[in-house]
């Protein structure tokens, strides 16, 4: 009973410190906002740009930082 005890006392101690959150406003533009246009060269050699990887409902881009970077 004592270590059921120590563990939901353990257990509320932790859940009651949160992790500090980032301020989200000072990383990257704000979302909604366009993205400046760009030229890229492709693996084929081929320049592509925002405007040419647009599709007819706009376009999804994904920042993905490795953790090698």
């Amino acid at each position: 009973m004592r270590v059921l005890i120590a563990s939901v006392l353990s257990f509320m101690a932790m859940a009651s410190i949160a992790p500090q959150q980032p301020d989200v406003t000072r990383i990257g533009p704000a979302v909604g906002t366009p993205a400046p246009g760009f030229e890229l060269t492709g693996q084929d050699g081929r320049t592509h740009t925002l405007d040419s990887v647009a599709g007819p409902h706009g376009t999804m881009l994904v920042f993905f930082r490795s953790a090698d970077w």
